[in-house]
């Protein structure tokens, strides 16, 4: 199988560059520079099934020292989008999806690391039997060593770190699925389950694939582990209000599915 294919340059036609089907990766990555360079080795050492390449475009969410880090890298397909302001995960993601030319959008945590299979595991699937694809995954602390002490949760440790509750924020969709959405919500924290609520009471089909993954590091600065954003946290627990309140409407059809995605206006593409 090809690694991660040439050059995204070429004529484009939906999803396609010269005869070769896209995989856009899209990463929001803030406070992420001690974490970068594995998420990113990750995704670029993954194989893809045959007919297939890979643009990765990388949301620096108004952060220098994680910008800085990430102009050192040298991948031919790598774009870095630098939002000048912080504008949180889901404006960066709504962001990165005016530049992704793929029929899939893979969407991956800039603190997290993809182990071999993650793409030709999912892209069978989705070619064939699904809409959005999803993995189980292990728990791992700063170092990357399996870990079954999640500072997310207070009474789920699975042993091992072996989690096979497959996380609302990463996953692959055809990109149907992207534009029928319209994408996140821009709120700092639960966007992605929200967005998961669209993409079910739509009908698009939604598969688990039962193997671990991705290491999924556990740290306190992420956003189920911070103290503004955990499970407990006042913002959450609103925003959960809030899902709960919007799916009612949604379902009896007095909401739309489709929502008005915000953007981060003051962006530079490197």
């Amino acid at each position: 199988m090809p690694r991660y294919g040439g050059s995204t340059q070429g004529t484009i036609t939906a999803g396609v560059i010269n005869n070769m089907k896209i995989l856009s990766v899209l990463i929001a990555a803030f406070d992420a520079k001690n974490w970068l360079a594995d998420c990113l080795d990750s995704v670029f050492s993954q194989e893809l099934p045959p007919g297939w390449q890979i643009q990765v475009l990388l949301g620096v969410d108004g952060c220098d020292e994680t910008l800085k880090c990430a102009c050192a890298f040298n991948y031919p397909e790598l774009t870095i989008i630098h939002l000048t302001k912080n504008q949180g995960t889901y404006v960066t993601f709504n962001t990165l999806m005016r530049y992704a030319k793929g029929e899939l959008i893979c969407r991956f945590d800039a603190d997290d690391v993809m182990k071999p299979g993650y793409f030709t595991e999912q892209i069978p699937l989705l070619e064939t039997r699904y809409d959005v694809t999803r993995t189980w995954s292990i728990y791992s602390d700063e170092a990357l060593q399996p870990t079954s002490h999640v500072l997310a949760h207070k009474f789920y440790h699975p042993e091992g770190g072996l989690n096979r509750r497959p996380a609302d924020g990463q996953f692959i969709a055809r990109r149907e699925v992207m534009e029928t959405l319209g994408g996140f919500r821009a709120w700092r924290c639960g966007a992605d389950t929200e967005f998961f609520k669209r993409s079910r009471i739509a009908g698009y089909r939604t598969g688990v694939v039962e193997q671990f993954l991705y290491l999924r590091r556990i740290h306190k600065n992420s956003l189920t582990a911070h103290p503004d954003t955990n499970f407990s946290s006042s913002l959450r627990l609103s925003l959960e209000k809030k899902v709960k309140d919007f799916e009612q409407q949604y379902r009896k059809g007095q909401l739309s599915l489709k929502v008005e995605a915000e953007y981060a206006n003051a962006h530079v593409v490197l």
